[in-house]
């Protein structure tokens, strides 16, 4: 995930930061650039993007469909209709629509039919106003205007034979009441009466319950259970200001963001993010960042120079009983970061990837390892030899340019 923003004076987020860190003093401004929206630049967005409904509604897919309810009558600014107290159903773009999962997310409530990770069908709302709050207690209603208050709804639909949904926005002419009440245990309840303007008249009305997810503040702190790459960013970002939360800080990029579940039982969840960046108008700089989630919340476990890689420090070091592939990555990265601080001493490792294969059967085993020394610059690859030996995995040597391993013989042969 590539994050683009320019840190600078007087930005809401770095006041958010400093409010978090208890902190008094200047605040520092958050621009974005070239494109990309992330969390941070959405955090303070009052307005919706102005995005009206097509033209012409793309062809419904040619497969016998049941008779869709009737849509509910609209509401009107004298009275808001009557929500039914069963889960929330309607139909989108002609065809049925009965919720099966819902969520909260970054200030979107999406409402969806189907368990795949891109729905069959979708209502997407997004409320105005800052992703990071939770509106429990809150009340929407929306009765044909439209405006920078107003909601922007997004329908999707599968059509047959295409591989990404169909999509359709609306941010005025539709009717919608949209009530959410108290969290309990990171679950939103609600209910819902939406009547859109689409050719079919598209709508829904129920009730739902929905998950929530994402990084966000709950009052006036951080939620750091949220299993979130942006709750990363915000530990990474708030590491990188603790000792001068006014310095002037472009971050270029975050990169490779993510988290995942212990591959040994009873261990903490662990993530990683990587940083580009410089203060002022000094040179670019690359700075990783490795998490563990204890006792229930994210915390920074270390931060990594730009010469040093995530995978020859792993917050778990593998052992006899981990896969072969973990171990000669560790290995490989290990015997990779020694040689480049080495050779290259004032240099960042870039865009680092490591594949591993191995043949049990011959006891060999091959680490491609790929990097740049130059942000932008040429892919260096280094292929390393493994042996497995009585104590485990060893490294032999690196690999020729013009050598590999053939699995089929165990046999180092020309390339």
């Amino acid at each position: 995930m590539d994050l683009k923003m320019k840190l600078d004076k007087k930005s809401l987020i770095q006041i958010v930061i400093l409010v978090v860190l208890i902190i008094g003093g200047a605040a520092a401004y958050f621009m974005q650039q070239d494109g990309g929206l992330d969390f941070i630049s959405q955090l303070f967005e009052s307005e919706p993007a102005t995005i009206r409904a097509p033209a012409t509604r793309a062809k419904a897919p040619a497969v016998e469909r049941k008779s869709a309810p009737p849509a509910p009558a609209a509401a009107t600014k004298s009275a808001a209709p009557e929500i039914p107290a069963v889960p929330a159903k309607g139909q989108i773009h002609g065809m049925p629509f009965v919720v099966e999962n819902s969520y909260f997310e970054s200030g979107v409530l999406g409402l969806r039919l189907g368990k795949d990770v891109t729905a069959d069908l979708e209502v997407k709302v997004m409320l105005p106003g800052t992703v990071w709050e939770t509106p429990a207690g809150k009340k929407i209603k929306v009765t044909d205007a439209g405006g920078p208050s107003v909601p922007l709804v997004a329908l999707s639909w599968k059509e047959a034979g295409q591989k990404t949904p169909s999509e359709q926005k609306f941010n005025d002419k539709y009717t919608m009441v949209l009530e959410f009440g108290a969290e309990k245990d990171k679950k939103l309840p609600g209910k819902i009466h939406l009547v859109l303007p689409d050719e079919t008249k598209s709508h829904v009305a129920g009730t739902f319950t929905a998950d929530i997810r994402g990084f966000r503040i709950v009052e006036g702190k951080p939620d750091l259970s949220a299993d979130s790459v942006e709750t990363l960013q915000f530990l990474a970002l708030r590491e990188l200001l603790k000792d001068d939360p006014n310095k002037s800080l472009e971050v270029l990029n975050f990169r490779d963001g993510r988290y995942a579940p212990s591959d040994s039982a009873g261990k903490n969840m662990t993530g990683f993010i990587e940083a580009e960046y410089r203060i002022g108008e000094g040179p670019a700089s690359v700075q990783r960042f490795q998490f563990e989630k204890a006792a229930g919340a994210w915390k920074l476990l270390r931060a990594l120079g730009g010469n040093q890689l995530d995978e020859a420090h792993p917050v778990q070091v593998p052992g006899a009983s981990d896969s072969p592939a973990r171990m000669l990555t560790y290995l490989a990265a290990k015997k990779l970061e020694s040689d480049i601080q080495k050779k290259y001493p004032d240099k960042n490792i870039y865009e680092p990837e490591f594949v591993s294969r191995h043949s049990d059967k011959f006891k060999i085993g091959v680490c491609e390892a790929s990097y740049k020394i130059e942000s932008g610059g040429k892919m260096i690859k280094t292929a390393y030899l493994f042996r497995q030996q009585t104590g485990g995995w060893a490294l032999e040597r690196a690999l020729g340019d013009k050598e590999k391993v053939d699995f089929d013989t165990g046999k180092i042969v020309k390339r």
